[in-house]
């Protein structure tokens, strides 16, 4: 998992990988804040999913992971917790990691986790191993957010 702001020097690192900063570039060129809410394809079997939601209670969340693309969440508006662990010791409700979807849903579980909080800017980019719980409330008030989800196929950051 690497956390970061789109201004932080960890960006500048990370950028040296080329498919990495197709990504970076593609954020800094797109106008975000009019952008609508659909898939987006960048290049090379990287794309983009734009989405619009509320955060929920934690209570309402579910940990996920993907084995075949990074999940690389930036956040356009507003403010939420993402939840990260490791997927070692959930349970998997819907075997689905072969899926074409590439995405597997673990039953509620309450343990250990890294609540990382982002805001417009933050990003959090999430590998195989990072069960991740998103979209959920600060507070106890849902919140409007819009965020680009990055999906970038493992084999080119290898």
């Amino acid at each position: 998992m690497i956390y970061a702001n789109i201004n932080d020097s960890t960006t500048t690192f990370i950028r040296q990988n080329q498919y990495l900063d197709k990504a970076f570039k593609w954020l800094q060129e797109t106008d975000l804040t009019n952008l609508t809410v659909g898939r987006y394809d960048i290049s090379d079997g990287i794309f983009v999913k734009i989405q619009e939601y509320n955060t929920k209670d934690e209570k309402k969340g579910r940990f996920e992971n993907h084995q075949t693309h990074l999940d690389f969440h930036y956040l356009i508006k507003g403010a939420e917790i993402t939840r990260v662990t490791k997927p070692d010791g959930l349970t998997e409700i819907d075997n689905a990691l072969a899926s074409p979807d590439d995405v597997a849903h673990y039953q509620r579980f309450t343990g250990p986790a890294t609540s990382i909080c982002l805001h417009p800017g933050d990003y959090i980019i999430l590998f195989p191993e990072d069960a991740h719980e998103a979209c959920l409330d600060l507070d106890v008030n849902e919140k409007p957010c819009k965020k680009a989800v990055i999906k970038v196929p493992i084999k080119l950051v290898q």
